[in-house]
C-alpha cells in the first residue's frame, strides 16, 4: 500500500470507531483529509458516500485522454499477449516462440 493509502485505511478505520468523525468527514471531506495530512488540490471537488449491505457505489473513472486506436500493424508487433498457433508443446509441456516445432522434441 502507499502511504496515501494508509492514510486512508486509517481514516476509514477511525470514522468507523468515531460517528462524529464520520459525519464531519462525510459533511466536510476536504477538511477531514487537510487534517489526515491529505490536502486536497484547489479546485477539487471532493464527496464522500458510505457503502451500505443493500447499496454500494461504483466510481466510473474519467475516460482517458490523447488515446489513439494501435494500427493492425501495431498490434501484430506488439509484445505480449498469447503465442503463436502451434508455439506450445503439451507433450514436454515447452513454450517456443520461434521454431516450427518444439525445440526440445525435435529430432
Amino acid at each position: 500500500m502507499t502511504e496515501q493509502q494508509n492514510k486512508l485505511a486509517e481514516l476509514f478505520a477511525a470514522c468507523w470507531k468515531d460517528d462524529a468523525l464520520k459525519a464531519r468527514f462525510m459533511a466536510d471531506p476536504a477538511s477531514v483529509l487537510k487534517e489526515r495530512g491529505m490536502p486536497v488540490p484547489e479546485g477539487v471537488d471532493v464527496k464522500v458516500v458510505e457503502n451500505a449491505d443493500n447499496c454500494v457505489h461504483i466510481t466510473l473513472p474519467t475516460a482517458p485522454t490523447n488515446t489513439r486506436e494501435l494500427s493492425d500493424a501495431e498490434l501484430s508487433s506488439a509484445a505480449g499477449g498469447a503465442l503463436a498457433q502451434g508455439s506450445f508443446d503439451p507433450k514436454c509441456n515447452t513454450s517456443f516462440a520461434v521454431a516450427s516445432t518444439c525445440p526440445n522434441c525435435a529430432p
